[in-house]
C-alpha cells in the first residue's frame, strides 16, 4: 500500500514538472502581496495570525476589482482605502465617465503616489457593462483547488522531550510533553473568486500527540467550511467554521482587526458580516451556521447560531454534590501538550445566538446586532480585585447599534453597546478631508467598567472592551508628491483597576511617521513613538505595591532599495528606552540587512536576514516583520543580546507545484538558557526549520 502511495506521489510531480511554466506574472503578484501583508503588519508590535489576510489578497490578485463597475461595498476590500477616498473615487468616476487607465487614479483627491502603489496590483480596468453574478454550477466547475502541507521543529532539544524515568513522570505527569516537537499543518482549499470557498484544514502543535493517545484521530485541531455569497437575495451563507464582523467590532467581532498603527487614520473597521474561516486559530470564530438575506433592496438580514467546545480549567464546585464543576476563565493559548492540558480541552460547552440587521443607502448604513451567549457551566472570577466587573454565570445577552455615513470630505462612524448587566459601551469617529493633501481622524471611546463581551475587537489600548475612556487623534499630511507625513496622539483612562495596575490609571501614546519614495528603485521611513502608562513599582517586597509612571520610547530608520528588479534590499535601525520611576532607564537597539534575490532564469526566490540585538532587559524589546513560509507569518521579538539569521527559499517549478524552505537561528550571547519550563533549551542558540508544499490545480 506505501509502494503504491509513493508511485502516485511520484506520478504527480512528474506531471507537474513536465509542465515547466515559469509564470512570471503569477511570481510579481506573489511579491505584491507579501509587501502589502508587510506594509499592514510591519506597523503591528504583535504577533497574530495574519493567513486569512493572505487570502483576502490573494483572491484580490487573481480577481481584481474592475474600478469602472466598483460600489462601495467592492472597493472596501482595498484596506488601503478610507471610506472617504473610496466616496472620492465613486465621485471623480460619475464626473469623468469609465477610467481608461488605471494611471487616472492618481488625479482623484486624496490618491497619493504611495497609495497608488498599494492598490495598484488589485484593481483593473474593463468596460461598464454589469454582468451578473457567477452561478453555482460554474463555481463548482471553474474554482481552484490548492493543497498546502507543512512541516517544522526547534532543533535544539526542549527540557519537555528529554528522556525522564518512569518513577518521575509517576509523580509529576507534567514534566513532559506527551507528544514529539514536530509541528504540523495542513490546509485544503477550493475557492471561486471570493464568492465561494470549501476547505479544511489540521494543525498539531509542536509536544502534542499525533495518531496516539489524546489524539486517536490525527491532528490536534481541526477546521472545516462553506461559504457562498452573492446568490440572489441569498447574500452570503455559511456552515462550519465562520466569522462574524459586524459594525466597529464592539458589539460582535471575532476576525483580525487592527487598531492603533503608523497609518495615523486607519481607525475605522469595515465590517464584512458574515464569512469563512479559514485560519489554524483555535478560539476565535464560530462553529455552526449563519446566512444572510437580503429582505429588501439595501436591508439585509443575518441569522447566526454556533455550537462548540472551549478549553476551560475546571475546578469542583464549593458544594456538597462534588460532581459539579465551575470555571474561571477560558483558555486561549490551544495547546494541549501536557496531561494538565489535555484535560482542558473542550471542556466548557458554549452556545452563541443572534442576528443582524442591517440597511445601507448612498453613503450611509445603520445596523443593530443581538445574541445571547450561553455556557454548559458556570464561570466564577478568581478572588482579584481587578477582576471584580468581569462577566461570571453562564448566560449573557449582548445588544448594539452601529451607524455611518461617508462623502469625499467626511467619514462619521459609531456604535453603542450593551450587554445583560446594563454595562455600556460607545465609540464614535470621524475622517475628514481638509485639504487635498491633509487628512484628519478623530475617535473617541468610553467602555464602562462593568461592559461584559467576548467576541469583540474595537479600537481600544487594552485587550478587551471593558474599563477604558480615550481620545485619539490622527493626521496624515501629504507633503509632496513622493512624501508623507502621519502622526497620531491617543489619550486613554482607566477607571478601574487592570492587571498589575493596583489602582485607577492613564496614560497617553504618540507616533510620528515620515515616509519617503523618491523614485522607483528607493523608498524610506523614519518613525518615532512614545508611550506613557502607569504600572504597579517593581518591587515585590512591599506589602502594597504603589502604581509608577513608565515612559516606552522607539526610533526607527527603514530603507528600501532594489537596484534591480531580480535584487531589493532593506535595511533598518531601531532604537528603543523603557523607564519606570525612579529607576534608570534601560535601552535597547536592532539592526538588519535583508537580501531578497530572484534570478531571471531560475524559478527560485532567496531572502536571507542577517540581525544584531542589544536590549538591556524585555521590556526594551523590538519587534520586526520576517518573511516565512506562505500563510505563516512571524513578527518576532528582538531582546536580550545576540543576531538572528534566516534564509527562506521559495522554489516555484511551476503554476501548479510550489516549496518554500526556512532556516532561522537566534544567537544569545549573554544567555546559558533559553525559555522556561518545559521550552528551557540548555545552550544559548535556539534553531528553527519549516518546510512546506503547495499543489494548486
Amino acid at each position: 500500500m506505501r509502494r503504491n502511495s509513493l508511485h502516485i506521489i511520484i506520478l504527480i510531480l512528474a506531471f507537474f514538472a513536465g509542465k515547466q511554466v515559469f509564470a512570471q506574472n503569477t511570481e510579481v503578484s506573489k511579491e505584491q502581496i507579501e509587501r502589502s501583508i508587510e506594509e499592514l503588519t510591519s506597523r503591528i508590535d504583535a504577533e497574530l495570525d495574519y493567513s486569512e489576510l493572505l487570502d483576502h489578497f490573494t483572491n484580490l490578485a487573481q480577481y481584481p476589482i474592475n474600478i469602472n463597475i466598483a460600489n462601495e461595498e467592492d472597493l472596501e476590500q482595498l484596506m488601503f482605502l478610507n471610506n472617504t477616498q473610496i466616496a472620492a473615487l465613486i465621485d471623480f468616476r460619475k464626473k469623468n465617465g469609465d477610467f481608461t487607465s488605471l494611471y487616472e487614479i492618481k488625479n482623484i483627491e486624496g490618491f497619493y503616489m504611495d497609495l497608488v502603489v498599494s492598490i495598484r496590483p488589485y484593481i483593473t480596468i474593463a468596460p461598464s457593462r454589469k454582468t451578473s453574478g457567477p452561478k453555482l454550477k460554474s463555481m463548482f466547475k471553474y474554482g481552484r483547488h490548492q493543497l498546502i502541507m507543512r512541516y517544522g521543529r526547534v532543533l535544539e532539544e526542549q527540557k519537555g522531550y528529554l528522556p525522564i524515568s518512569d518513577s518521575a513522570l509517576a509523580a509529576n505527569p507534567n514534566s513532559r510533553y506527551l507528544g514529539d516537537p514536530n509541528k504540523l499543518y495542513l490546509r485544503y482549499k477550493y475557492h471561486y473568486s471570493n464568492k465561494m470557498s470549501i476547505g479544511f484544514l489540521g494543525e498539531k502543535d509542536a509536544g502534542e500527540e499525533f495518531f496516539t493517545g489524546s489524539n486517536p484521530h490525527g491532528f490536534d485541531f481541526y477546521s472545516a467550511h462553506f461559504f457562498i455569497k452573492d446568490q440572489g437575495r441569498l447574500k452570503a451563507v455559511a456552515l462550519g467554521d465562520y466569522h462574524l464582523e459586524f459594525g466597529q467590532g464592539l458589539t460582535l467581532w471575532s476576525g483580525l482587526a487592527f487598531g492603533k498603527s503608523a497609518a495615523a487614520i486607519g481607525i475605522q473597521k469595515r465590517q464584512r458580516g458574515v464569512r469563512a474561516n479559514t485560519s489554524a486559530n483555535e478560539n476565535l470564530f464560530f462553529r455552526g451556521g449563519a446566512a444572510t438575506f437580503e429582505l429588501l433592496q439595501g436591508l439585509d438580514l443575518t441569522a447566526f447560531y454556533s455550537n462548540k467546545n472551549v478549553d476551560a480549567g475546571l475546578t469542583q464546585k464549593d458544594t456538597l454534590n462534588n460532581e459539579e464543576y465551575i470555571f474561571s476563565s477560558i483558555t486561549e493559548s490551544g495547546f494541549h501538550r501536557t496531561p494538565n492540558e489535555v484535560a482542558k480541552k473542550d471542556a466548557v460547552n458554549e452556545q452563541i445566538y443572534g442576528g443582524n440587521l442591517s440597511y445601507k443607502v448612498k453613503g450611509f448604513r445603520m445596523g443593530a446586532t443581538a445574541y445571547k451567549s450561553l455556557y454548559g457551566i458556570d464561570l466564577v472570577k478568581d478572588a482579584a480585585p481587578y477582576q471584580y466587573y468581569d462577566f461570571q454565570g453562564n448566560n449573557n445577552f449582548n445588544a448594539g447599534i452601529d451607524a455611518s455615513y461617508a462623502n469625499r470630505y467626511l467619514s462619521v462612524f459609531g456604535e453603542f453597546s450593551m450587554s445583560q448587566n446594563g454595562g455600556k459601551a460607545l465609540l464614535v469617529g470621524s475622517i475628514f478631508n481638509l485639504h487635498p493633501r491633509l487628512t484628519f481622524s478623530l475617535l473617541y471611546r468610553n467602555f464602562a467598567r462593568d461592559y461584559q463581551v467576548f467576541y469583540a475587537v474595537p479600537f481600544s489600548e487594552g485587550s478587551r472592551a471593558q474599563n477604558e475612556k480615550g481620545i485619539y487623534f490622527g493626521a496624515a499630511i501629504n507633503t509632496g508628491t513622493h512624501s508623507n507625513i502621519k502622526v497620531y496622539y491617543d489619550m486613554y483612562s482607566f477607571d478601574w483597576l487592570r492587571y498589575r495596575v493596583n489602582a485607577p490609571s492613564h496614560g497617553d501614546e504618540f507616533s510620528f511617521l515620515y515616509e519617503n519614495r523618491p523614485n522607483r528603485q528607493v523608498n524610506f521611513n523614519i518613525r518615532y513613538r512614545m508611550e506613557n502608562k502607569m504600572l504597579n513599582e517593581s518591587n515585590e517586597e512591599v506589602a502594597i505595591r504603589a502604581i509608577t509612571n513608565t515612559r516606552k520610547q522607539s526610533l526607527r530608520f527603514h530603507i528600501n532599495y532594489s537596484p534591480y528588479h531580480q535584487l531589493q534590499l532593506k535595511s533598518r535601525l531601531e532604537f528603543s528606552q523603557y523607564q519606570q520611576q525612579p529607576e534608570e532607564a534601560t535601552h535597547g537597539y536592532l539592526i538588519y540587512q535583508d537580501i531578497q534575490y530572484r534570478p531571471d532564469n531560475f524559478p527560485m526566490k532567496i531572502t536571507l536576514r542577517y540581525a544584531l540585538f542589544n536590549t538591556d532587559d524585555y521590556d526594551t524589546r523590538i519587534y520586526a516583520y520576517e518573511n516565512n513560509v506562505l500563510y505563516r507569518f512571524s513578527v518576532p521579538a528582538y531582546y536580550y543580546q545576540g543576531s538572528r539569521f534566516y534564509i527562506l527559499l521559495n522554489y516555484t517549478m511551476n503554476d501548479h507545484f510550489s516549496f518554500w524552505l526556512h532556516f532561522a537561528q537566534t544567537y544569545y550571547s549573554n544567555r546559558t538558557t533559553i525559555g522556561s519550563s518545559l521550552e528551557e533549551i540548555q545552550g544559548n542558540t535556539r534553531s528553527e526549520i519549516t518546510a512546506q508544499v503547495r499543489m494548486k490545480f
